[in-house]
């Protein structure tokens, strides 16, 4: 290798330092562990059915809950709850090196009368709702946790295993359990989204309900009348006049409006009330407040037009993480090398420009946004999430889980 190749291979080393070697992998609880893994995995993937057939909206995760804590129970855990539902072990370690929390949640996005039965196919796939996001992830934290204590896995600090509530409709649960534990988290690991990627960063995420009321008239009387109808069809149609930032892609700038919409329930009316959603995406601070700012504006300038009242009334705000160049000192941090280089021991191809992505819709935004070093990463190859065709390539589950246990001997020394 030539001086110019050794200068810049010495660079990249400092710029993106890693707390996995390859000698980690061989130690001999590490080795137990993921010999465990390996020899209970066909139990792991049946657990993994069971448990994705169990419904569990946001808000209702009771019965998985309970499961999960029966589980932890066996392992001679004294499981911990809150009042917003979250479910938590923690596992001490020696002494040093700092709290690592693995978090994967509970919840799916689909509703409880929905059908979850779960289909196996011939090559390997596991179809159904909510197979993927985030039931594979909470089997394999599960399995994780008795692989750990099987081989009795050493670490120097703590390891705290949480399962989260309401993820899927604002963070919710993550939120309400750092309020309280924010002194238990010193770096956190999200399992959640498609094996792969690393993310480091965090996609803010504003949901709004936009409703406009007014008096409300019989049709026989609506001519002229303040209408809360024409006042929220205006202001849809000048919303998407608002521009997006002309680096909308790499900033993942988008908006949507019309995932919820309601107004009256009878024909010959104008309705007393009208609401719809909007749903503002974007890493970037600035623009976030920006394209707030315009899309309220928008919103203010109908309902004057059309006599009408308006409010705006929050579903979720979770805040954007920064930008990829507010991130760079994230992207330095230990925590997202060590987990790009433990996919790349367990085989994982990483796409060029892909293996550390500064964005993400996880538990991990909240720990993000509060300046804890946080990564989200995968659990399994699959797709299809958040719909009726939602799919998991069952025997992938088995690198995402083995890659908890690397994870857990790597970050937690001191």
């Amino acid at each position: 290798m030539s001086a110019a190749a050794l200068f810049l291979a010495a660079s990249l080393t400092a710029q993106y330092p890693t707390s996995f070697t390859p000698d980690i992998a061989q130690r001999p609880d590490v080795q137990r562990a993921t010999t465990w893994i390996d020899a209970n995995f066909k139990a792991q993937v049946d657990e993994w059915v069971r448990l994705a057939e169990v419904p569990a909206p946001s808000g209702k995760e009771q019965r998985r809950a309970a499961y999960i804590k029966a589980e932890l129970e066996k392992l001679n855990y004294k499981p911990t709850s809150d009042s917003s539902g979250n479910v938590w072990v923690r596992r001490n370690g020696t002494g040093g090196g700092p709290t690592l929390v693995f978090a994967a949640h509970m919840d799916t996005v689909f509703p409880e009368n929905t059908n979850v039965k779960v289909t196996r196919t011939p090559d390997g796939k596991l179809l159904g709702a909510g197979i993927a996001d985030d039931t594979a992830s909470v089997v394999n934290l599960l399995n994780a946790i008795r692989a750990i204590e099987h081989a009795k896995l050493q670490t120097k600090a703590d390891l705290i295993f949480l399962f989260t509530v309401q993820e899927e409709v604002g963070l919710k649960g993550m939120y309400a359990w750092l309020e309280n534990n924010r002194k238990d988290m010193d770096l956190l690991v999200a399992l959640d989204g498609d094996l792969g990627a690393v993310r480091y960063g965090a996609l803010g995420i504003y949901w709004s309900k936009m409703k406009f009321t007014g008096p409300g008239a019989h049709t026989n009387r609506s001519k002229g009348a303040p209408n809360p109808v024409r006042a929220a069809a205006q202001c849809i149609t000048d919303i998407y006049t608002v521009p997006l930032p002309g680096d909308h892609e790499r900033l993942g700038t988008v908006y949507n409006i019309g995932g919820m919409m309601s107004s009256g329930n009878i024909v010959n009316a104008v309705p007393q009330e009208v609401t719809f959603t909007v749903d503002l995406r974007t890493v970037d601070k600035s623009v976030m407040g920006a394209l707030d700012d315009a899309l309220l504006s928008k919103c203010d300038q109908a309902a004057r037009a059309h006599g009408v009242t308006f409010a705006r009334e929050w579903i979720q705000k979770s805040e954007p993480g920064g930008t990829p160049e507010d991130l760079v000192d994230r992207r330095r941090h230990h925590i997202v090398q060590t987990a790009i280089d433990i996919l790349k021991h367990l085989g994982v191809k990483l796409l060029p420009g892909e293996e550390a992505i500064p964005n993400g819709s996880t538990d991990a935004n909240v720990g993000v946004v509060n300046g804890i070093p946080s990564v989200a990463v995968g659990r399994a190859y699959g797709g299809g999430q958040h719909t009726s065709s939602e799919w998991s390539l069952a025997d992938s589950a088995r690198i995402g889980t083995k890659q908890i246990i690397l994870l857990a001997a790597s970050l937690t020394q001191k």
